[in-house]
């Protein structure tokens, strides 16, 4: 018996259909795969592969039976969950932790399939859009859904947090227009492939193309021009390595002075540059008087507003909650963290109310917030709405030492940044110490795993943008258009096979 050995082939079918054989398409699946996981930030942080990296995936599904696009986009989504998530087993374990990847690498792998079959759907000119609707559609659905919400799937817009120009899109939709965006240019560049092989032109694709090109050049402008109602804030941060000392601890008094005496010690390596605000980490210090005392005398030592990370024992509960303190010693607010993790909870901590803490200083409107807080836009965006010009944030990035988890949060806080067009300064514990002005561009990033001071100069604008009025009413639409389209589909199908019954 001979066996037909397999091959890997690409075969042009008479006519004007082209058609991708199985091996192959699983191979350019698996291209796309690799080059999605090199743009997150977890991995190699190439954020530009982003805009071509789906482009071998997409030409192989569209040559695909719409049944057998799941196993082919499978490879694709693995390889891309992998380079999100390189830093789930060490929060899960070494077994979850993999099967979590495999779960989200489904998830990737189902979105695709289903946005080229709606892409199919839809009239020819506004197929190219499709799929980046689809995409949209589900990325966000996913953070507003009960149990869903809570789940880290790393956003496909966040492969940007190192290139403003792409991120100005998100101070008018939210981070869904930016992933929008994103799989429109790899859409349009994949669906271009077969009408050049053709010889005819893709208008569709060329038109979305431009529009993708005129927004990232209005983005780069955005990024040049700084506002004349701007002011320049010095602003400074520490990253300590020291809340997993404090944690272990129990967040005693005589652990929480070893924490501040290195605190103050890194803020003091600030006093040449003269800081008008300083954040600290998320360390939980002990809410006793004399950690308060050495706090106020460091903050009139320092001649800044310097806001640190403490336990807020109340009536309703324990809270973790950014305090700041004024020049002259004195304490002038406190945010209990709004979004607690399950680990915080295990220790003790309730989340905090849904409220917003600003406070009025010389140098504009400060907001606080905690950590975790940052990884959604509502915090963020309640802060902007009740005046904040500058969100100062300690956090705790460290999990469970590994060193790709901060440049994911880190991402998080470019994003809020954007979205508000407020500047972000975070305080860190392993890292990273940052700031970020309104228009995304990084001003400073402690390296992971150092224990360092850093200071730098934002801007602040009074102006909100239209996303911190107006929300995510991008994703809502994409969710509406979406589910509208499908209805409608769904019904022309119906009739069409009614119509093209055969009458007994």
């Amino acid at each position: 018996m001979v066996r037909a050995s397999a091959k890997v082939s690409v075969t042009v079918v008479t006519g004007n259909e082209q058609h991708i054989g199985r091996t192959a398409a699983l191979l350019l699946s698996v291209c796309s795969g690799l080059l999605m996981g090199a743009a997150q930030p977890a991995l190699l942080d190439q954020g530009w592969l982003a805009w071509i990296g789906l482009v071998p995936v997409l030409i192989a599904l569209h040559h695909q039976p719409p049944a057998s696009r799941f196993i082919v986009a499978l490879p694709c989504g693995i390889g891309w969950s992998v380079g999100a998530h390189v830093w789930y087993p060490a929060m899960f374990g070494p077994v979850w932790g993999t099967l979590l990847i495999v779960a989200v690498g489904c998830f990737y792998a189902g979105v695709l399939q289903f946005g080229t079959v709606l892409a199919e759907r839809l009239p020819t000119p506004i197929g190219v859009i499709g799929l980046p609707l689809a995409w949209s559609a589900a990325e966000f659905g996913r953070t507003i859904l009960p149990v869903a919400g809570d789940w880290w799937f790393e956003l496909l817009a966040k492969t940007q947090w190192r290139f403003p120009p792409s991120l100005q899109i998100v101070s008018i939709t939210g981070f869904a227009g930016l992933s929008f965006l994103i799989m429109a240019c790899n859409t349009a560049l994949a669906t271009s492939w077969p009408a050049i092989l053709q010889r005819q032109i893709p208008w569709a694709s060329l038109l979305t193309l431009g529009g993708v090109a005129v927004v990232l050049g209005w983005g780069w402008w955005e990024v040049q021009q700084v506002p004349l109602s701007a002011k320049l804030v010095r602003v400074g941060s520490i990253a300590d390595q020291a809340n997993q000392l404090s944690l272990s601890a129990g967040n005693t008094t005589d652990v929480s002075l070893q924490v501040l005496q290195r605190d103050i010690t890194l803020t003091r390596e600030l006093r040449a540059y003269q800081p008008q605000l300083i954040v600290w980490p998320e360390n939980e210090l002990a809410d006793d008087p004399t950690i308060t005392a050495h706090i106020q005398a460091l903050a009139r030592e320092s001649g800044a507003f310097l806001v640190v990370d403490m336990v807020w024992p109340t009536p309703d509960g324990l809270y973790d909650a950014a305090v700041i303190f004024g020049p002259d010693g004195s304490e002038i607010g406190r945010q209990a963290k709004i979004n607690v993790t399950d680990e915080e909870r295990q220790a003790g901590f309730i989340a905090g109310p849904r409220r917003s803490v600003v406070v009025t200083t010389p140098f504009g409107i400060v907001g606080l917030g905690v950590c975790y807080d940052r990884h959604t836009p509502e915090v963020t965006r309640m802060l902007a709405k009740a005046g904040a010009q500058i969100v100062a944030m300690p956090a705790d990035d460290d999990l469970m030492g590994d060193p790709r988890f901060p440049r994911t949060h880190a991402a998080d806080t470019v994003l809020r940044a954007v979205e508000n067009r407020v500047a972000m300064v975070v305080g860190n514990t392993i890292g990273m110490a940052l700031a970020v002005d309104p228009v995304g561009r990084i001003v400073f990033a402690s390296a992971i795993h150092q224990t360092v001071a850093e200071a730098g100069q934002v801007f602040t604008v009074a102006e909100r943008p239209l996303y911190t009025a107006a929300g995510d009413w991008f994703g809502w639409f994409s969710i509406v258009a979406v589910g509208s389209w499908l209805l409608i589909s769904t019904i022309r199908q119906t009739k069409g096979c009614r119509t093209a019954a055969p009458r007994s």
